[in-house]
């Protein structure tokens, strides 16, 4: 149930991506609009209890980080005051001890971080990580860059027909190649899962053309890329994509849907030309 409701989920937040003010009614329709396509009955006695069994679990999951989290200031603090007594008392060797411990603690919270901001199938980014980290506080960019949205082709239409393992291997091979190439560019840029089949990338990196240039090479090459399953199947895929050159203190949301828009485009694009 719980990879049916993100799912539900992720696409509301694409039907709704382009409006600038997000209703609570409007957001209950699309939810429900996707609940339905999927086959979801939102009313179903069923339903509710499965979801509350969901909500259970993310509790848990909520209160597992913040009893790790509070361990974890309870212990600098009290490393904090012994380095402060250490360095009073000149006692280089209980210095080095809490030296070991604070290197303990800091694996601990890299973890916990990567329990929050990864996401679990690609290991990228999140949606957390993207509002929290990558943005300002208040949702703007800190410095000047390139933002680019990718969106597999057919997503859907590969779950429906191939099912949910097989779509899930293929955002994880999007992602690694994507990613293998950009890096070869010597490109200096964070990536982020957005949704099931979408994800932003975050470029430092003004060159807006050469961006585009790379990225298009990136999908012929890929698009010559044969995918195989475990059991045999073969197939093909590809992404479309949008890319837009922002500064520091523009909006995240107005820049996301200038390349959504023109992902749109591009998807347009391709089609037109596999139709002739």
């Amino acid at each position: 149930m719980k990879k049916k409701l993100k799912k539900i989920t992720d696409k509301t937040v694409q039907d709704l991506l382009q409006n600038e003010i997000i209703l609570p009614s409007s957001y209950f329709e699309s939810f429900d609009k996707n609940a339905k396509e999927i086959e979801v009955d939102l009313t179903d006695a069923s339903f509710e209890k499965e979801v509350s069994s969901v909500l259970v679990d993310e509790l848990k999951s909520i209160n597992e980080y913040m009893k790790k989290t509070i361990k974890n200031m309870d212990e600098l603090s009290k490393a904090t005051k012994d380095a402060q007594d250490a360095i009073h008392n000149k006692d280089t060797a209980k210095l080095n001890t809490i030296n070991s411990s604070l290197s303990v603690m800091k694996e601990e919270l890299d973890s916990l971080r990567k329990m929050i901001y990864l996401d679990e199938l690609t290991k990228v980014y999140n949606r957390k990580w993207v509002y929290n980290h990558a943005l300002k506080e208040d949702g703007t960019f800190g410095y000047n860059g390139i933002l680019l949205f990718i969106d597999i082709n057919d997503f859907n239409y590969i779950v429906d027909k191939y099912g949910n393992l097989i779509a899930d291997n293929v955002v994880i091979y999007v992602t690694k190649f994507l990613s293998q190439k950009l890096k070869k560019e010597n490109l200096d840029f964070e990536i982020a899962r957005y949704s099931n089949d979408q994800f932003v990338l975050f470029i430092k990196n003004e060159n807006l053309s050469n961006i585009i240039s790379y990225v298009s090479n990136i999908r012929l090459d890929f698009s010559n890329s044969t995918l195989k399953s475990k059991s045999g199947l073969t197939f093909k895929t590809n992404f479309t994509f949008g890319a837009v050159k922002f500064i520091a203190n523009d909006s995240f949301q107005k820049i996301l849907e200038i390349t959504a828009d023109l992902e749109d485009m591009d998807k347009k694009k391709i089609e037109s030309i596999v139709k002739k």
